[in-house]
């Protein structure tokens, strides 16, 4: 929808209007956070009054809210008519199939399982011209994974056609996070899978979401192996490791390297006794084995980072301060 500062009708009406089309049409989730102020101006060349305006008619029609600190974000609309499923429970992995099916698979869905580089390429590109980074690589691609997943093992789409769609969307996370900007100093993030892992796309936004938050990131992926493990840590000194596991298997294979870590911090104290250089870095974890089997949790010695990326931002941040 262009927006028409010479038209009639307030821009900031038009701006409503555009928004509220976009969650209608699925474009937004419920509970999916809208773009921000700062990228609506960019994006439209408004004023952030005129941008506040809209976001602030679209709460007062019951179609937004805001969390503090936080943003804006679309209202619970499981109840809203043409949505015969019943909705999802806040919070659900599972994506709403008619919703997706109405919207992202002409855009997206349909190019991935038909192997169609250059469609799913020019869908991507028109996602990004029109929604925050953070949107399309925090929302829309984990959904469609999410969704993806779901249709394979439902026998609906193949598995080379998921795995395409993993590949793909996954070289456009390595790349957003390779262009993100890298500051010369800041806190150290270590990132890496549990040895065998190879699970990292959570890992991945984790890793774009800390890159622009200021922090310096070294993204191991699924590369860390127990042996280099220490090594690696020594090398790089980082403040925190994040390790992630999505399988009962790799999350027993990072319990024994968080075990390692704490050996270290206490050689650590054993080195600052004798006044040399102290590091102690703090070692923390999460991923699907965890956020799916909560109780296994407390079998890890570590800082578990919470079931979703934003909680492991808040996690690492609150770690860093310290």
């Amino acid at each position: 929808m262009f927006l028409d500062k010479q038209h009639p009708r307030p821009v900031y009406l038009q701006l409503k209007e555009m928004l509220q089309s976009r969650i209608e049409q699925g474009c937004y989730l419920s509970h999916q956070q809208l773009p921000s102020e700062r990228d609506l101006c960019q994006n439209h060349n408004l004023s952030r009054m005129t941008v506040r305006k809209a976001l602030q008619s679209l709460i007062a029609d019951g179609l937004a809210y805001t969390r503090a600190g936080k943003g804006y974000f679309v209202s619970d609309l499981s109840g809203v008519a043409g949505n015969s499923s019943g909705g999802h429970a806040h919070g659900s992995s599972r994506v709403d199939e008619q919703i997706l099916q109405a919207n992202y698979r002409k855009m997206l869905i349909d190019p991935l399982i038909s192997f169609d580089c250059v469609a799913t390429e020019t869908a991507i590109n028109k996602l990004l011209s029109t929604h925050s980074l953070e949107t399309v690589a925090g929302g829309f691609f984990p959904e469609i994974i999410n969704y993806l997943e779901a249709r394979w093992q439902a026998g609906k789409v193949s598995l080379q056609a998921y795995h395409y769609a993993i590949t793909t969307l996954r070289s456009h996370l390595v790349a957003m996070v390779n262009a993100s900007a890298l500051p010369r100093s800041g806190s150290k993030v270590l990132l890496g899978c549990a040895p065998g892992d190879q699970h990292d796309i959570g890992l991945l936004l984790l890793a774009l979401n800390l890159r622009r938050r200021g922090f310096v990131v070294i993204f191991m992926g699924s590369m860390l192996t127990a042996h280099e493990f220490q090594q690696v840590i020594e090398t790089a000194r980082p403040q925190v490791i994040g390790l992630s596991a999505a399988t009962q298997e790799a999350a027993e294979k990072l319990d024994l390297l968080s075990r390692q870590c704490l050996a270290m911090q206490v050689v650590a104290g054993e080195e600052t006794r004798l006044h040399k250089a102290a590091f102690k870095p703090v070692f923390t974890f999460g991923g699907v084995a965890f956020s799916r089997n909560p109780e296994r949790v407390s079998a890890i010695s570590g800082i578990y980072l919470g079931a979703t990326v934003e909680q492991a931002v808040s996690t690492i941040q609150r770690l860093a301060a310290v």
